[in-house]
């Protein structure tokens, strides 16, 4: 693996934790405004913060085998 193939998934990682940032922000905001309690949005934003990263993770895990 050269050095920018690793720059590449390197940065496709932290793409990956900001985007799930981004959808654990997004349920938090979506449950707040639906009138839940703050620990039950937290607990929402946690799961989908989880599930977005697993997903993007087991994507990438794909495209990596099958390019690589």
């Amino acid at each position: 693996m050269n050095v920018t193939h690793a720059a590449m998934v390197a940065m496709t990682i932290g793409l990956a934790v900001v985007f799930s940032f981004l959808v654990a922000g997004a349920a938090f905001a979506v449950a707040r405004w639906s009138g839940s309690p703050v620990p039950e949005c937290v607990s929402r934003s946690g799961k989908a913060f989880a599930t977005t990263l697993t997903v993007i993770s087991a994507v990438l895990v794909v495209v990596l085998t099958t390019v690589t």
